[in-house]
């Protein structure tokens, strides 16, 4: 335990100034300007989403209680919840023992800084809930079936936050056939298991889906919550390479962990612990969503499960040392520990040297604010404003909504001007928009796939015309972007 704190005592301010020098990062934007409607009379689905809606609906009451919507408060949010995450991962492994729960903390707290949860990430979430589900799951010789049950409503939590939890339910219901399968469950008991974990995921969804129904939203809960991110959402690899080089060091871990499982020491371990086997399923199933895209916050689901394999062979190897050489002496520790630290600079250095300044430097945020201004002025004080360029960023400063139920034009955007093509068009001749900003770049919307849709195409030839006729393009050295205020 005092290692633990120790290792928090260390982790937390490190984290919370990388975090507070690593700015908002482009999904956090989303997160952040979506909270914020909701304390300025709008309400949940007003706005298209891109994630389920308790990231926005716990982002607004955390950071109202942090002390509001700055870069001081919403750092200290992401550091309490990267420090959730590390508890997590070592209740969760301290069934392995003292070891290799410690192991498993310290390479969380490291796949924090590599995977975006310097960023408002909702797989910090996803991680605290899936570990906690693994630890009541697997805590203790005798699972009595509330813990079962109780596994599957954090499962269900965590897909209040976003979808791909779904996967976790997956990985449990393996791990329930698994264990028949190896003749450690009989049938009904895996039935019965099984029947208990997806009753307490449905939960939560069932009373979200009925809270939806009542304030006339579950169409729009349904559709941003399951249709369009397991239907909608296209492949692509954009990311793939910038993930292999990020992480190498994580991989090779993995990689040389999986050389020691076919020894038969370690094999034998393994067969021994079956909490180990849902660990891995959890992390095996947690990787499909990366067919989708490998941003690297994509893999955090999976690493926190992957680091409790890697604390348990760790831990593993360091007995079977021991009990050849009667103790490991610090030298080796230190080397160890040393070749980990290698690894992460060289990946660190290979993805982006210029992380590093994150670590020595304190970030100056002055100059946001009058961006901020200026919009505001632009707008008046009832006034709304269209963004394209920068737009989550200057969202956010100004403090100002648009009159579309959109604040970007990433690929839920498009989704839903191929059935409101009249969108732009509509927006435009509402009198309450004062000012817009697009045109600076040669992409024009987030979406660039999307730009020869026809739908997408007809309704940015909208906004073109309806620029050209309702308002006027304007230069202004205080702001270093063109934009159309209101003839």
């Amino acid at each position: 335990m005092t290692r633990l704190f120790l290792l928090l005592i260390l982790f937390c301010p490190v984290f919370f100034l990388f975090t507070y020098n690593s700015t908002y990062g482009y999904d956090a934007l989303e997160y952040l300007v979506i909270a914020r409607s909701l304390n300025e009379g709008y309400s949940l689905y007003d706005f298209i989403p891109s994630k389920s809606y308790l990231i926005y609906a716990s982002t607004n009451v955390l950071l109202s209680l942090l002390g509001g919507y700055n870069h001081a408060s919403v750092s200290g949010l992401i550091t309490l919840l990267a420090m959730g995450c590390v508890l997590s991962a070592w209740r969760a492994a301290r069934q392995f023992g003292e070891r290799a729960a410690l192991i498993t903390a310290a390479l969380t707290a490291a796949c924090c800084f590599f995977m975006e949860m310097n960023f408002l990430e909702p797989e910090s979430w996803i991680g605290i809930f899936g570990l906690n589900a693994f630890l009541l799951a697997t805590d203790g010789k005798e699972q009595p079936g509330w813990r079962w049950l109780g596994a599957g409503v954090l499962l269900g939590l965590a897909m209040c936050f976003k979808s791909v939890a779904a996967f976790y339910v997956v990985g449990f219901g393996a791990f329930i056939l698994l264990l028949w399968l190896a003749g450690r469950l009989t049938f009904w008991p895996m039935v019965v298991r099984g029947m208990l974990v997806l009753l307490g995921f449905l939960l939560p969804l069932a009373l979200s889906a009925l809270y939806f129904y009542l304030t006339n939203r579950l169409d729009a809960h349904l559709e941003w919550t399951y249709i369009y991110p397991f239907g909608g959402y296209p492949s692509h690899t954009i990311f793939l390479v910038k993930f292999l080089i990020k992480l190498s060091w994580f991989l090779l871990l993995l990689a040389v962990s999986i050389g020691l499982l076919v020894r038969q020491p370690y094999r034998a371990a393994y067969q021994r612990t079956p909490a180990l086997w849902l660990a891995l399923l959890l992390a095996g199933f947690s990787c499909i969503a990366m067919l989708k895209t490998q941003a690297s916050h994509y893999f955090f689901p999976a690493a926190v499960f992957f680091s409790v394999h890697l604390g348990f062979m760790a831990d593993k190897w360091l007995g079977q040392y021991e009990r050849r050489h009667t103790s490991v002496p610090y030298r080796s520790i230190f080397m160890g520990i040393g070749a980990v630290g290698i690894l992460v600079l060289i990946s660190a250095f290979l993805y982006r040297p210029d992380a590093i300044k994150r670590f020595v430097t304190i970030a100056d945020y002055s100059g946001e604010k009058e961006a901020g201004d200026f919009i505001r002025e632009q707008a008046g004080p009832n006034g709304k404003v269209l963004l394209f360029d920068n737009a989550l960023s200057l969202y956010y400063l100004s403090d100002r909504e648009p009159n579309v139920p959109f604040f970007f034009t990433e690929m839920q955007t498009t989704h839903y001007i191929k059935s409101h093509p009249d969108t732009y068009k509509h927006a435009l001749a509402d009198t309450s928009l004062k000012m817009v900003v697009f045109g600076n770049r040669s992409s024009v919307i987030d979406d660039s796939t999307a730009l020869n849709n026809p739908a997408n195409a007809y309704a940015i030839r909208q906004l073109r015309a309806g620029l050209q006729k309702n308002f006027v393009q304007v230069k202004n050295p205080r702001f270093p972007l063109l934009y159309w205020v209101r003839k």
